[in-house]
């Protein structure tokens, strides 16, 4: 009998999920792993980005955002038990930070661009260097293909010193 209704479990279970990827008008692809000339141009827009910000150079930095508007901020990396919301808003501490703050030098490793069409996500690993210590974090961005640019449309990152 219990045998009976696993096999019965198994195969609502089996019918609920989808296997076959014909029923889409589009097939899910086997990986989102950007390449070729959309790659390039990503690639581009990050050598720009650690460019700009080891060189100070706030103009070229943010030719490369959608807007100063986006949702930009550096993430805790462990939150407060009783926290409840986190202000993404912050590009302008950022750039406080950036541009008015310490000078660096920024380099990025451990890359990973995905992309579907016109959408774009890069993590990585960033890693800043002062004249007194190397801070590295996690960041994640958020890309969009607009005009046949790239650009940024979200940037989340950690800080670790």
């Amino acid at each position: 009998m219990l045998f009976k209704m696993l096999r019965a479990a198994a195969a609502v279970t089996l019918s609920a999920t989808p296997l076959v990827a014909a029923s889409y008008r589009t097939p899910v692809p086997a990986t989102f792993e950007s390449r070729g000339v959309d790659r390039r141009a990503i690639e581009a827009v990050l050598g720009t980005y650690t460019r700009a910000v080891s060189t100070k150079n706030q103009a070229l930095f943010e030719s490369l955002l959608l807007s100063k508007a986006i949702p930009f901020s550096g993430i805790p990396v462990s939150q407060h038990a009783g926290s409840t919301s986190v202000d993404t808003a912050r590009y302008e501490d950022f750039r406080k930070g950036v541009f008015e703050g310490e000078p660096f030098t920024q380099r990025f490793q451990d890359i990973h661009i995905a992309q579907d069409g016109a959408l774009a996500q890069v993590s990585l690993v960033f890693v800043n260097t002062t004249a007194k210590e190397d801070i590295w974090g996690w960041k994640t961005m958020q890309l969009v293909r607009v005009g046949g640019q790239w650009k940024i449309a979200a940037e989340f990152f950690t800080g670790h010193a």
